[in-house]
């Protein structure tokens, strides 16, 4: 390079440049940033000095305002939930009290329905039988038990001198065994040998017939075989015993001697018609028939008295020992009232009738034999061919007609109570504004007093007795002008009714109870006071009062 040239030139030292008096551009924001900061810092400095000298440590962070503000609005909240809840507390447990009152009041809807009312009738047995009586004085035998058929002529009964017949019977057995011993060992040929062969034969067959079962079997048989063999024995010695033989003579002569005593001992009573075999009697056997129906009176109608007879007790002669009822037809006469017959007729009309004993009741078709209609009753004879030996022993008899239904509102017994209502006659009902009342004598003056009724009739109206403006003893006008007179209260009805509760609180209403059974009753369809149908009433009367609140 060329001296003097600008490459060899040197450079002359860098100066520096002044500083100057006003800071750059961006500087100016550096020293704003800076500024506000030691405000904000000498801005806490100073809250920190104030929060010390109110009693916060120094070094105690404050909280911000907004965090303040978002705690004082939680606060706030706090109370209307506490009585929220307390609120809800208190409506739980009223609802739970309410609930628990309710539960002991049930309530139903009345309706239409209908009960089985059968009413109780009583009727007089007539039946063909006939009583026989002893003859003679001792003790009694019978070779009938009660309830058997007994045929005609048939031994039913023997009475007998027991002191004397039992020495008769012990000599009279003794001489059968001698004879029949004799006979066993007779050698010359009998009249009846073939008769005596065969049953012997007959009694032989019959043992070797059983004798191959086993006892694995059942062993009724053994009683068969027994009744069997017995009975031909029992004819072969008959035979023998019966049999004219020369050589028995002295001991034949010897037992018609001792039967004709023991005849005499005793007597033997039969039945003169066949029938059923009873053991008891009234006296009305030989009056009281179906012959003699028309004559029966509705006071014969349970006056009878039925005696029993004793197999076991000696009798007197003249006592009853026995009665046969000869049919198994008998009759019912009952008086019934005329709407419980009303369309009957006689030999055409049948109707089931209940006819009750003192452990069962039984269903019998009867027929309406015979009706005498008269004023207020028809007196109806019923004859029939069941269950006669249910009834033999007795004479009157309680009974209902089968279907007797009524219908009407049906509500449970234990529903209707009864209350006593006072009672005001219709003459001193008088209205003020559309009110229905009555006029209080009260000194010289009168006071008109609004009535609420309960229930009514043609003559007077009920009321009742706590109705806060009546009471027993207090004097009312009757009528107007010079006829007025004062009325003093003091009559009280019995009425039958029940407790309604189509609101909340019960009410008293009166009902006309058409019939009733033992668990319900059906009731008119009253009037607008009256109870109605779908009327909610309570079931149990004895658990509500009046004026008690239901819900």
């Amino acid at each position: 390079m060329k001296k003097g040239s600008s490459g060899n030139r040197k450079r002359p030292p860098r100066q520096e440049a002044p500083v100057s008096r006003y800071p750059t551009r961006d500087n100016v924001y550096s020293l704003q940033q800076e500024r506000q900061k030691r405000q904000a810092q000498e801005a806490r400095q100073a809250r920190e000095r104030q929060r010390y000298q109110n009693g916060y440590p120094q070094n105690s962070r404050p909280v911000p305002k907004k965090k303040n503000r978002r705690r004082r609005k939680g606060s706030h909240m706090i109370m209307p939930l506490i009585v929220f809840a307390i609120i809800a507390i208190y409506l739980v447990g009223q609802i739970g009290n309410l609930m628990s009152k309710r539960s002991d009041i049930d309530v139903e809807t009345v309706a239409y329905g209908t009960i089985d009312t059968p009413e109780i009738y009583t009727g007089l047995i007539l039946r063909d039988e006939y009583v026989v009586k002893s003859t003679r004085a001792g003790q009694p035998f019978y070779q009938y038990s009660q309830g058997d058929y007994v045929p005609k002529g048939a031994v039913v009964c023997t009475v007998k001198d027991t002191d004397s017949t039992d020495v008769l019977e012990g000599k009279l057995d003794q001489i059968d065994k001698d004879i029949l011993k004799s006979q066993k060992t007779r050698t010359d040929l009998s009249a009846f040998s073939e008769d005596i062969s065969r049953l012997e034969d007959n009694v032989t067959r019959t043992v070797d017939s059983y004798s191959g079962r086993g006892m694995k079997s059942n062993l009724s048989y053994m009683y068969t075989m027994k009744s069997q063999v017995t009975s031909f024995m029992a004819q072969r010695n008959e035979i023998w015993l019966t049999e004219n033989v020369e050589s028995l003579s002295q001991l034949t002569e010897e037992k018609n001697i001792y039967e004709q005593q023991l005849a005499q001992s005793q007597s033997a009573l039969t039945a003169s018609e066949a029938g059923v075999l009873c053991l008891s009697y009234d006296g009305l056997e030989e009056t009281l028939n179906p012959g003699m129906a028309s004559e029966v009176t509705e006071k014969q109608i349970g006056s009878s008295k039925t005696q029993y007879i004793s197999k076991a007790k000696g009798v007197q002669e003249g006592d009853p020992l026995f009665k046969i009822v000869e049919s198994n037809k008998w009759c019912v006469v009952a008086y019934l009232p005329n709407t419980a017959t009303a369309g009957w007729e006689a030999q055409k009309t049948s109707r089931t009738l209940n006819m009750m004993t003192e452990e069962e009741t039984y269903q019998i078709n009867a027929l309406v034999e015979a009706l005498e209609v008269g004023e207020k009753q028809t007196k109806v004879v019923f004859s029939s061919y069941e269950h006669m030996e249910e009834f033999m022993e007795s004479r009157t008899v309680s009974f209902s007609l089968e279907g007797a239904v009524v219908e009407g509102l049906k509500i449970p017994n234990d529903a209707i109570v009864e209350k006593s209502l006072m009672k005001i006659p219709r003459t001193c009902l008088t209205e003020s504004m559309g009110n229905t009342g009555v006029l209080l004598v009260s000194g010289e003056k009168t006071k008109f007093v609004d009535l609420t009724i309960v229930a009514s009739d043609t003559d007077a109206v009920y009321i009742e007795q706590d109705n806060g403006s009546l009471k027993l003893g207090d004097s009312i006008m009757e009528g107007t002008g010079e006829t007025a007179a004062q009325v003093t209260l003091s009559e009280l009805e019995p009425h039958a009714g029940v407790y309604v509760a189509n609101s909340s609180v019960a009410k008293f209403v009166v009902i006309d109870i058409v019939e009733q059974n033992q668990e319900y009753a059906i009731v008119k369809a009253g009037s607008i006071t009256g109870l109605q149908p779908y009327d909610t009433i309570v079931s149990d009367a004895k658990n509500i009062q009046e004026g008690q609140s239901i819900f």
